[in-house]
């Protein structure tokens, strides 16, 4: 998000030569706008002419605090008065005064009810948008933004997107965010798209805006209206474009955000399919919110295809997952934990040996993650630790994890095959480092489980790796961890002293 401006002082408005002290003063609302009206020395010198409203508009903005807004604006202001209270309100929309902030969400929600009153100047309420979209921090003003800009593109969605690629003809990242919203409900993103197609099948208007339409995305969001091509001919259009093979993030967020809106029809999701590849590529160089948009729509295409499109990028996709599964955004491990369920279900024919290795080798993730406090992740990684169970021909684990038995999955990963005790520890030691204590305190207990394994004691460089990792817990924030780390200590320095005869009876 842009770094916010310095806050402007609130601006104080009083009428000329009124008594500081009267019963018999009028009511603010009683106050003829023909009188003269002076304005405080903090009212900064842009808004009078510049900004485009006036100190009548602000006079009776400020008289919102304490009146109902009905009446004021149906008392005194004209249509063409609405416009400048309208940009005043969005112009306090980022304000970080909470009264501010409310008043403002308050006038655009009215405006909201009667835009034929209040949309007065369209491409004029957008530069205000663009301006101060970024810096609307607090959920309330911007749900109240973003349903002025739909209203805006219901009303009058050609001025709405030839302004703003007026405004912003190479696309900052004020204007990406103000066309997130307007790609964002499937609606208004046939609207949008039908506009850019006139943009670009008008000569004069596409020389207009050439680095719009070549450069910011604009040409990729009016490929997804050729709602009438069938799939053969729409993947050929997108292999003779390929315009998600180097995009920038910005790009690719914007994008996928119309991709999943339109992806929640079968019609559109099915032609998808020839993106998937290039949007695989870029899915582990890009942010936490991109990754969130690229899972969600991934979901939605494969549920709309057949096993046998989808095992085309099944494997493909799914060594993408297993890095996703521990990435920061808690939404992007659940959406990849669950997706990764949808995939290895979708596995056919010569893949299916293959993917059967990637699910063996990702059991042991999926049970630390079924430890995290984060409800949603938790759940995903139970349902899809059953989900392997049952791909495996393994029912226990696929009964033990539908019940949650953890304990008798911790044996049972150790027991199931002997051979990958030594590969599990190895995957356990980074979770010793886990944010959540939870996790940590599952990976001491596995580690502690693993190590009575007789295999552990036949490399040396393991043993001292997990003898290391765990001494470096003495310093845990968690009491516990400190105290069960040690205590696996212990076991491992106890099972490295024993002869090497004893070890043989040890399983």
């Amino acid at each position: 998000m842009a770094e916010r401006p310095p806050s402007s002082p609130r601006v104080v408005w009083e009428e000329v030569g009124a008594p500081q002290e009267s019963s018999s003063a009028p009511e603010p609302c009683e106050v003829s706008l023909v009188q003269p009206l002076r304005i405080d020395e903090t009212l900064p010198e842009e808004i009078p002419e510049a900004a485009g409203w006036d100190p009548q508009s602000a006079w009776l903005l400020s008289l919102l605090e304490s009146s109902d807004m009905g009446t004021v604006f149906g008392k005194y202001l004209q249509p063409s008065q609405n416009m400048g209270v309208l940009l005043a309100a969005i112009e306090a929309l980022p304000a970080d005064d909470v009264q501010d902030r409310q008043m403002a969400s308050d006038v655009v929600n009215m405006a909201l009810r009667d835009p034929a009153s209040w949309l007065m100047d369209v491409p004029k309420i957008m530069r205000y948008i663009h301006k101060n979209v970024e810096h609307i921090c607090t959920e309330p003003a911007r749900n109240s933004l973003d349903s002025l800009l739909l209203l805006l593109t219901e009303w009058s969605p050609r001025e709405v997107v030839r302004s703003l690629l007026s405004i912003s003809p190479t696309c900052d990242r004020a204007a990406v965010a103000v066309w997130e919203v307007l790609v964002s409900e499937r609606w208004a993103l046939r609207r949008v798209v039908s506009e850019l197609v006139d943009v670009l099948q008008d000569r004069r208007l596409r020389r207009v805006f050439r680095f719009a339409a070549e450069d910011a995305c604009i040409y990729p969001l009016a490929l997804l209206a050729s709602a009438d091509l069938d799939d053969k001919e729409f993947a050929a259009l997108y292999k003779a474009q390929r315009f998600l093979r180097r995009p920038s993030l910005a790009m690719l967020s914007l994008v996928l955000t119309s991709l999943v809106t339109l992806s929640k029809t079968p019609k559109m999701a099915r032609k998808m399919l020839v993106m998937l590849p290039d949007i695989i590529e870029n899915l582990l160089a890009a942010n936490s919110n991109v990754r969130m948009k690229a899972l969600m729509l991934f979901i939605n295409v494969i549920q709309h295809m057949t096993r046998e499109e989808a095992d085309l990028i099944a494997l493909r996709l799914a060594e993408k997952l297993l890095l996703l599964f521990d990435d920061e955004c808690s939404r992007v491990r659940e959406l990849s934990i669950r997706l990764f369920k949808d995939v290895m279900k979708t596995t056919v024919g010569r893949n299916i040996k293959k993917m059967v290795k990637k699910v063996q080798g990702v059991l042991l993730q999926l049970f630390f993650h079924t430890n995290e406090k984060v409800e949603s992740v938790a759940k995903a990684s139970w349902d899809t630790l059953s989900a392997c169970g049952k791909f495996l021909g393994w029912r226990r684990l696929s009964f033990l994890a539908e019940t949650e038995q953890k304990h008798q999955i911790r044996e049972f990963l150790i027991t199931q095959k002997r051979n990958s005790v030594d590969e599990y520890l190895l995957q356990s030691l980074p979770y010793l480092k886990d944010p959540e204590a939870t996790v940590r305190e599952e990976a001491v207990r596995f580690i502690g489980l693993a190590a009575r394994h007789r295999r552990i004691l036949r490399r040396e460089k393991l043993w001292e790796f997990c003898h290391s990792a765990l001494q470096s817990l003495g310093n845990d924030a968690e009491f516990s961890i400190r105290s069960l780390a040690a205590q696996t200590v212990l076991i491992l320095t106890a099972i490295k002293q024993k002869p090497r005869s004893s070890w043989r009876c040890c399983t």
